[in-house]
């Protein structure tokens, strides 16, 4: 278990994943500076390795939308989203979610590896849908856990 608190993930990149209201899952990059909810400090490791699990695993679905990346660089959020889920990047002076990449057809949290499923069993944003959503604040975050 890796435990942390918010000031020291501040400046360095982090990524979690949460489920909306109708099992699609996102996958969040704080960007330093980025809303980081207390069940992912609880243990960014687990984040860490459910997130290698879904990379692990054969795309299923094309990237609807993804932003293009120097050849040197991993474009993680368009891997996420041709395994169906949504990529959501922050702003590195802390202000809201912005989506990054979409999937054609989503994928749903039960068709996760396990790694990824116990994550999301407690970052799950009942009111949420990110397939509606261009922007997502943390007060929106903190207000439909």
């Amino acid at each position: 278990m890796s435990a942390k608190f918010a000031g020291e993930i501040m400046g360095a990149e982090y990524d979690w994943l949460g489920c909306d209201g109708d099992g699609n899952v996102a996958l969040f990059s704080t960007a330093g500076g980025g809303y980081a909810p207390d069940e992912f400090l609880r243990d960014t490791n687990a984040h860490e390795g459910a997130i290698a699990a879904i990379l692990a695993c054969s795309a299923t679905t094309t990237a609807r939308i993804a932003p293009a990346l120097a050849p040197q660089y991993v474009n993680t959020w368009k891997l996420v989203a041709e395994r169906g889920l949504f990529a959501f990047d922050a702003d590195p002076n802390g202000g809201p979610y912005g989506l990054v990449a979409a999937p054609e057809v989503p994928v749903r949290a039960d068709q996760l590896p396990a790694a990824a499923v116990a994550v999301l069993r407690s970052l799950t944003f009942g009111q949420l849908r990110f397939a509606d959503l261009a922007t997502v604040s943390e007060q929106v975050l903190r207000q439909n856990r």
